[in-house]
């Protein structure tokens, strides 16, 4: 189990947010609940399947914490996902249930609201729609190479974002289009004397790369939980700060994945994901806080053996339990081997999203 965390791309003031670090995890039946007859014993229940495609979703916590990034300070977002986020991820199922991720596909029609605020307000505020309005596509890891998103406030202002084999082309208000690579449309949202809707699309782009991530993030995790069961808590070393570490901070941290039930993993066991000045080398970032696991869920089919459902949470009003974050991000930056952290690199992320995965 490797989970040093690290992302694909800086969107620089914004999301210093992990992606699951390896492609790869191997699932255990545990003994969930099953979709077949009841009436039969368990000990002839037949062998785990996993398909090589999944529908997965996202959606807010039932308690109405929405997920909210405090970015250095300087502003607030945060993610109001309308109704079901929907997507679909290609796996590739090797011997003893070993699964890699191959690509997926945001839906389009997902449709989120973002709110940004700053204390003393900025150009950047508003609260706006973002409307995947073309299935986004890319391989794991990698950027998109299709799909469109818009994003519109109440007065009908915004921007649409077309994505290209090798970056986006933005136009605003049904302006004239520009092209620009992945680097300089993130760049776009810590230039000042860019077009607030540029700046907004550039954000809103980082939205969805975020969300993709944790949803990879926390899939990557579900095939370690059995594991976490037998060596409970699970304690895992990050890196070690190549040299003098920012004041305070262990020149070594770790993180802990503890599961709070016992017994056999079952439906409704929570865990908790602990980071303590956990570093990253090739991302140059710091972890502290935690992530709590609500509610795991799995249902096999019984006749089958085929994996229907897994994740943490259930879908619809009342349902209890996702994934949840009390987390700080941070930035760190070296100078002649001392290290620090620079107060707009420190970012505090909140609230949470309930993750589901099915069977198409």
């Amino acid at each position: 189990m490797n989970r040093s965390i690290k992302r694909s791309r800086p969107w620089r003031a914004l999301w210093l947010i992990p992606v699951a670090c390896i492609a790869t995890l191997s699932i255990i039946a545990t003994g969930g609940s099953s979709s077949g007859d009841d009436d039969e014993p368990d000990d002839i229940e037949p062998p785990l399947v996993i398909l090589d495609n999944y529908n997965f979703f996202l959606s807010n916590l039932d308690n109405g914490e929405l997920l909210t990034a405090n970015v250095g300070g300087e502003f607030t977002v945060t993610i109001d996902i309308d109704g079901l986020l929907a997507g679909n991820v290609d796996l590739d199922v090797g011997a003893n249930n070993s699964v890699t991720f191959l690509s997926y596909i945001l839906r389009a029609d997902n449709l989120i609201r973002l709110t940004v605020a700053s204390p003393d307000g900025s150009p950047l505020d508003s609260v706006f729609l973002l409307y995947v309005a073309a299935d986004i596509d890319a391989a794991f890891g990698e950027d998109p190479t299709s799909g469109a998103f818009n994003i519109v406030d109440v007065g009908f202002q915004g921007a649409t974002v077309t994505i290209l084999e090798n970056g986006v082309q933005v136009a605003i208000n049904d302006g004239m289009p520009i092209e620009y690579t992945w680097d300089e449309f993130a760049g776009l949202l810590d230039d000042e004397l860019a077009e607030p809707w540029l700046r907004r699309a550039s954000l809103a782009g980082g939205v969805i790369e975020f969300l993709v991530e944790q949803f990879f993030n926390v899939a990557g995790i579900l095939g370690d939980l059995e594991l976490v069961t037998l060596n409970n808590p699970y304690v895992e070393t990050c890196d070690m700060f190549t040299g003098s570490p920012p004041q305070g901070v262990l020149a070594q941290g770790e993180f802990t994945v503890t599961w709070l039930g016992s017994g056999e993993l079952s439906d409704g066991d929570d865990f908790t994901w602990i980071f303590e000045n956990c570093w990253s080398q090739d991302d140059q970032e710091l972890l502290d806080g935690t992530v709590t696991l609500e509610d795991y869920t799995e249902s096999v089919d019984f006749n089958t053996g085929v994996l229907f459902n897994i994740g943490f949470g259930g879908l619809g009003t009342g349902a209890p339990g996702g994934v949840i974050f009390d987390l700080t991000f941070a930035e760190t930056v070296e100078d002649q081997g001392v290290w620090t952290i620079p107060a707009e690199g420190v970012i505090p992320v909140s609230g949470g999203f309930v993750l589901n995965i099915q069977r198409p």
